[in-house]
C-alpha cells in the first residue's frame, strides 16, 4: 500500500485491478448459488422415484404394522378367551432308601435311577397314551372345543388324534426342578373346573403308570424266582434219583459205614489168623505136621487168610483172575460224586427258595410311588392370555420386521443410485 501511495497507478493498471475484482465477485456469486441449490434440492428428494418410495413406505407401514397390529390388539383385548391354569407338583420316590453314590454326594443331584423314573412320568404326560387315557376319563375333545371359545384357541374335534396330541403339548407344561427332582405340571383350560379336573386326572394316570410299572416289575421278579425254584427242584430230584439208583445197583446204603465194618472185620480176622499161626508154630514143636489136629489148624489158617483176601478185594481194586472190579473204593468215588451233586443241588434249591420268598415280600411293597405335595386347586383368575404382553410382542415384532424391510430397500436404493 505504501508503494501504491508513493507511485500513482496508471490507467492500464487501474483497468486490470477492476477486471480482477469483477471476476472474483462473479466467482463467489456462482459458488453461493450452487450451494443453495444443492441444499434445497439435493438428497433423496432430488432422486428419481422419491415420491414412489415415500408412498411405499407409508403403505408398507399400514400393511405390515398398523393393520396387523390393530387386529392383534383387537383379538387379545376383546376376542381371546380366558384360559385358567391348574398346577400339580410331585416327586417320584422309591419305596426303599437308595444308597447315595459319590456323584450324588458331591452334587446333591438324585441318582440315575430316580432321574429315569422321573423322566418316565414326565414323558408319559406328554405322550399319546396319556391323551387317550384322559380322553376316556374326561372327554377332552369336548372340553377344548366349547362353542363359546374363540376360533383361534378352540380345537376342532374332527381332527385326528395326532393333532390333538400336539394341541395338548401346547396347553401343558412339564418341567423337572433340580436338584430335588420335583415335577411341575401345569395345564390350561377355558373353564376353572376343567383345569382342576384335568390336572387331577393327569395325577391319577401318573399314579396308575407308577403302579403298573411296580406290578410288572414285581410280577417279573416273582415269575423269574419261581422258574429258578422249579429248575433247582428238578436238578435236586435228578441228583437224588441218581444216588438212589447207585445204591440199589451196588446194594449199599452208606459206603462209609460199609467200609468201616469191612475194615473192622478184616482187622479182627487178621488177629484171629495171627493167633492160629502162633498156636500152629507152638504145637509144631511137639506134634508132627501130618497129625490130624495140625492139618485141621492149617486148614483153619488158610480159610481165614482166604477170607481176609476176599474182604480186602472188596475194599480195593485187584487184578488177579476172578477179582471183583466193583470194589468199595470205586463205589466210594462214585457215591462221593453223586453225593456232591446232591449237596450242590440242595444248596441251589435253598437259595432259590430264599430268592422266591424275598421276591414275594418285595412284591408286597412299592418300589416307587408319587409323593404329591401340591394338589390341583380350582383357579379363580385367568392367567392366559397375557393380553398387554402379547399385544406388545406382536406390535414390536411387526415394527422390527417393517424396519428391517425398509432398511434393506434403502440400502438397495442407495447402491443402485
Amino acid at each position: 500500500m505504501d508503494d501504491d501511495r508513493r507511485y500513482p497507478l496508471t490507467p492500464l493498471e487501474k483497468a486490470r485491478m477492476v477486471s480482477q475484482a469483477l471476476q472474483d465477485a462473479a466467482r463467489r456469486a456462482r459458488f453461493s448459488a450452487r450451494t443453495r441449490r444443492n441444499l434445497s434440492g439435493g438428497g433423496f428428494a432430488a432422486r428419481k422415484g422419491a415420491a414412489g418410495f415415500r408412498l411405499f413406505t407409508i403403505l408398507s407401514f399400514w400393511l405390515c404394522v398398523a393393520i396387523p397390529g390393530a387386529l392383534a390388539v383387537t383379538y387379545y383385548m376383546y376376542l381371546a378367551s380366558d384360559q385358567y391354569q391348574a398346577e400339580i407338583q410331585f416327586t417320584v420316590a422309591g419305596g426303599e432308601p437308595i444308597m447315595a453314590d459319590s456323584f450324588t454326594a458331591v452334587t446333591g443331584i438324585p441318582s440315575i435311577t430316580v432321574i429315569q423314573d422321573t423322566q418316565i412320568v414326565t414323558n408319559f404326560l406328554h405322550s399319546r397314551a396319556a391323551v387317550e387315557k384322559l380322553q376316556s376319563k374326561l372327554d377332552m375333545r369336548a372340553r377344548y372345543s366349547l362353542p363359546e371359545v374363540d376360533f383361534w384357541a378352540r380345537f376342532d374335534p374332527e381332527k385326528p388324534i395326532e393333532k390333538f396330541v400336539r394341541y395338548w403339548q401346547n396347553i401343558t407344561n412339564v418341567s423337572i426342578k433340580m436338584p430335588g427332582g420335583i415335577v411341575d405340571f401345569k395345564v390350561r383350560a377355558f373353564r376353572p373346573e376343567d383345569a382342576r379336573d384335568i390336572a387331577r386326572a393327569a395325577l391319577e394316570i401318573s399314579e396308575e403308570l407308577i403302579n403298573d410299572l411296580n406290578q410288572r416289575q414285581n410280577n417279573d421278579a416273582v415269575r423269574n424266582s419261581t422258574r429258578d425254584v422249579e429248575r433247582a427242584a428238578s436238578r435236586l430230584a435228578e441228583a437224588r434219583i441218581a444216588l438212589e439208583n447207585a445204591r440199589n445197583e451196588v446194594g449199599i446204603i452208606d459206603v462209609g459205614t460199609s467200609v468201616n465194618l469191612l475194615s473192622g472185620l478184616i482187622t479182627e480176622l487178621r488177629g484171629t489168623s495171627l493167633k492160629m499161626q502162633q498156636e500152629y508154630q507152638a504145637q509144631l514143636r511137639v506134634v508132627s505136621e501130618s497129625a490130624p489136629q495140625m492139618r485141621n489148624l492149617r486148614s483153619r489158617i488158610d480159610a481165614t487168610n482166604n477170607q481176609i483176601a476176599e474182604l480186602e478185594a472188596k475194599l480195593t481194586t485187584t487184578r488177579r483172575a476172578g477179582a471183583n472190579d466193583n470194589t468199595m473204593a470205586l463205589s466210594m468215588t462214585r457215591f462221593a460224586v453223586l453225593d456232591l451233586e446232591r449237596q450242590i443241588a440242595e444248596r441251589i434249591y435253598a437259595g432259590a427258595i430264599s430268592s422266591l420268598e424275598l421276591a414275594r415280600i418285595t412284591s408286597e411293597r412299592k418300589r416307587m410311588y408319587l409323593n404329591t405335595f401340591v394338589e390341583p386347586a380350582l383357579p379363580q383368575e385367568a392367567k392366559y392370555p397375557r393380553r398387554w404382553l402379547m399385544s406388545g410382542i406382536v406390535i414390536g415384532g411387526l415394527l422390527a420386521l417393517w424396519g428391517s424391510l425398509i432398511a434393506l430397500l434403502s440400502v438397495a436404493r442407495n447402491y443402485m443410485a
